[in-house]
């Protein structure tokens, strides 16, 4: 009995894994979508946040192999965009803010 609870266990186990990986996969997937959506509008502060907080909890950078994952790309184009127009004071605020690895990384690298 004990042996079947913990296969049993162990089962659920995986099967919580397996679900929360394709499920991040998914939300990565998502947020590319409705972050370039929010890109095209001018939104970059928005797109911006929108990736991070996917990312934050999905670490987005993992479902590519080799490549940076498009959100990388998305969030590069936002901090430049914001870079050169008059919302410099909240992309520095949300880059000491931030949380999901891609834009913490991306920070390293934004003059202050």
């Amino acid at each position: 009995m004990k042996t079947f609870l913990g296969l049993l266990l162990i089962a659920l186990g995986l099967v919580t894994v397996w679900w929360w990986w394709f499920e991040s996969a998914r939300r990565c997937d998502a947020v590319d979508q409705q972050s370039q959506s929010l890109l095209s509008q001018g939104q970059e502060l928005s797109a911006l946040a929108l990736i991070d907080d996917v990312d934050a909890h999905s670490h987005c950078g993992r479902f590519t192999s080799g490549d940076a994952p498009p959100q990388y790309t998305t969030l590069r184009v936002c901090i430049e965009r914001l870079l050169g127009g008059s919302q410099r004071a909240e992309l520095l605020r949300s880059l000491d803010e931030a949380r999901g690895p891609m834009l913490r990384e991306l920070a390293k690298s934004v003059p202050r």
